[in-house]
């Protein structure tokens, strides 16, 4: 790689100056890493004998033609005080944060006019050039290193330059005229490549990164130069803050829960607008929480679910909720016990039955993990029908163990499910006949005889369709319990016992 030699430093850096750049582009283009020549660029190109402090000064006020401001102090100042002031209103209670900017789009376009004209005009080798390119400092790198400082002090929070903070800052830069000075140039490189464009949708955005970008490495430096003498590009007004984006990332809070109504969907039911049923079981335990920590928005995650008639009972069911920019972050036990206290006063159809905690990612691949390999335990009330005298023997199913089933999808499913059969076990069963207390709540009148009801717990895989396991489905469930009966066989109540998933 050729050196670049301090006389022609000082020859790009006296060019750049006159043609318009600010004392950072000057740096930057030259390929400065030094932090001094950022923090301090007047000074810094004093002690350089590049410039003097008195005839820098005014260059603050004149916009440079190639950052358009965003390096100059001039408007540091406005930027720092707009983005402080949206950290305040937004009232995030984390303590870190990263921030991302977002310059205007003919910053990348103006650089490379610059070096076209720098080759031109200097007395200076393609291959130096070409150095100087690869140590072209990038804006934004350069514009964190000595405002971010001055953010801290702003906000009262510390920057996490290490790691990633979970609260971003996005800062959005833009420049007024940016899409007027180009326009033609955009025009006539975009008229030739119509028919490919015609399709994209970012061919409504004319004057977008991905076309500069596009345009730059089909254009050569004489054709820039063709289109645009620096006097065309120079600015007239500084960059001015677009818009400023607050955020956090998600924070996931899991537990188990028990369903103790058979009115309850898991899950906001909506049929054309109507709610189905009156509330959820995701509205009575994820609203209070995110009320709590101020989330935008939530999501229920669960390890399955159970039907609007189906009770979960005893250990309770896994569940997670993920909380999309939450504001309150600081998420301690105690909090976390309080909410528990409050969900449970407030209902009696859903009770959370173990302690809430915060999640990691990796406690959530083994929540969506569990959904294939656990299994599941279930109690069902059943009945036989058509009972001519005598009542059928339960006591072989009491003997069957891993029995394999084929379930093609269940048709009270096949709207929302794609018909394909599946395999499943059943790996344990225990029958016996139901106790009069058993049938009181579950019986509204007397119409059959008690006699045909008996109580069937399962254990099976996950995944399987109890319910058709017992009545058959028509046929779709190969064998059911009707098979192993030799009578028709249906269910009246069905209640989930255990899952057998260790959480959280």
């Amino acid at each position: 790689m050729n050196m670049v030699t301090t006389e022609e430093e000082r020859k790009i850096f006296h060019f750049l100056k006159s043609q318009g750049c600010c004392l950072r582009c000057c740096f930057r283009f030259i390929g400065y890493r030094t932090s001094e020549c950022y923090y301090k660029p007047s000074e810094f190109a004093a002690q350089l004998s590049y410039a003097d402090i008195k005839d820098d000064a005014s260059m603050e006020e004149t916009t440079c033609i190639a950052c358009l401001g965003v390096l100059q102090d001039k408007e540091q100042k406005n930027v720092i005080t707009k983005i402080a002031e949206k950290v305040k209103e937004k009232d995030y209670d984390c303590m870190t944060f990263t921030c991302a900017l977002t310059v205007p789009v003919s910053v990348k376009l103006r650089e490379h006019i610059l070096y076209a004209y720098m080759s031109k005009e200097i007395d200076i080798h393609k291959s130096i050039l070409s150095t100087l390119k690869t140590k072209l400092q990038n804006v934004k790198d350069i514009w964190k290193s000595f405002i971010i400082p001055q953010l801290e002090q702003a906000t009262g929070k510390h920057a996490d330059l290490s790691t990633p903070s979970p609260f971003l800052i996005e800062i959005f830069l833009m420049y007024a005229d940016d899409e007027m000075i180009f326009k033609e140039l955009i025009n006539e490189h975009k008229g030739g490549n119509n028919k490919k464009q015609k399709k994209r949708k970012y061919n409504d955005n004319k004057f977008s990164r991905k076309n500069v970008d596009s345009l730059l490495i089909e254009m050569t430096d004489e054709q820039l130069m063709r289109h645009f003498m620096i006097s065309q590009i120079i600015p007239k007004t500084f960059v001015h803050v677009d818009d400023v984006l607050c955020s956090h990332s998600s924070i996931f809070i899991g537990g188990r829960y028990n369903k103790l109504s058979r009115k309850l969907s898991q899950t906001p039911w909506l049929i054309n607008g109507e709610k189905k049923v009156e509330t959820s079981v995701q509205d009575l335990l994820c609203n209070p929480i995110a009320e709590m920590v101020k989330a935008e928005s939530i999501k229920f995650l669960s390890s399955g679910r159970e039907d609007v008639d189906v009770r979960n009972i005893y250990g309770g069911r896994p569940f997670a909720i993920e909380l999309l920019n939450p504001r309150m972050t600081n998420i301690t036990n105690e909090l976390l016990m309080c909410l528990t206290s409050s969900i449970n006063q407030s209902t009696k159809q859903v009770q959370i039955t173990s302690n809430l905690k915060v999640l990691s990612r990796f406690d959530l691949k083994k929540l969506k993990e569990g959904e294939n390999i656990k299994t599941k335990f279930y109690r069902a009330l059943c009945v036989c029908r058509d009972v001519n005298g005598s009542l059928p023997p339960l006591e072989h199913l009491n003997e069957l163990e891993n029995v394999k089933i084929i379930q093609r999808t269940p048709l009270r499913v096949l709207h929302r499910r794609p018909l394909s059969p599946r395999t499943r076990i059943i790996y344990k069963m225990r029958a016996r006949w139901a106790k009069p207390h058993e049938l009181k709540e579950l019986l509204s009148t007397a119409a059959e005889s008690t006699d045909a009801f008996f109580v069937l717990d399962v254990k099976t895989q996950a995944g399987t369709y109890v319910k058709e396991f017992v009545h058959g489905d028509f046929g779709r469930t190969k064998p059911s319990l009707c098979d192993f009966l030799n009578n028709e066989v249906d269910i009246v109540a069905l209640d989930v016992t255990g899952i057998n998933l260790k959480w959280p």
